[in-house]
């Protein structure tokens, strides 16, 4: 997405009288092309936004193909439109948690009874009656 914004903003870099000049194609390719830099930054720092950011590329994309100088030569709109798919479909890793032990690990020892042993309870453990509750007479 950043490489398409680039490659938009390219093809416009001239002296802001003659881009108002040309008309809509030189001032929209600057718009377009900035907000795809924007939306690869958001997909690159919060990739908690990925669907969001990745839908809005494709949208630009198609819409810089009609209003900015064919999107870049088309070489801006499908680089928009790839970029966007792969950030729409992308999903993040998860890391593991920093310390202790990890969740597969802990379910193995259950099962093993590895941590009821570390508890003092066990196969051996005696069996204890649930507490008596008392009942409220009225």
């Amino acid at each position: 997405m950043i490489l398409s914004g680039v490659v938009m903003t390219s093809f416009v870099v001239m002296p802001v009288e003659l881009m108002v000049q040309t008309g809509i194609g030189g001032v929209s390719s600057l718009m377009f092309g900035g907000m795809l830099v924007v939306l690869g930054l958001i997909t690159w720092f919060t990739p908690n936004q990925h669907v969001i950011s990745g839908s809005l590329a494709g949208f630009l994309g198609l819409g810089a193909l009609i209003l900015s100088n064919l999107g870049g030569l088309v070489i801006g709109t499908l680089l928009a439109l790839v970029g966007g798919g792969l950030a729409f479909s992308w999903r993040p890793v998860t890391r593991p948690p920093r310390g202790g032990r990890r969740p597969h690990d802990q379910a193995r020892q259950e099962m093993s009874g590895e941590a009821n042993r570390e508890n003092g309870e066990g196969p051996d453990a005696p069996v204890l009656p649930p507490p008596a509750v008392p009942r409220a007479e009225g």
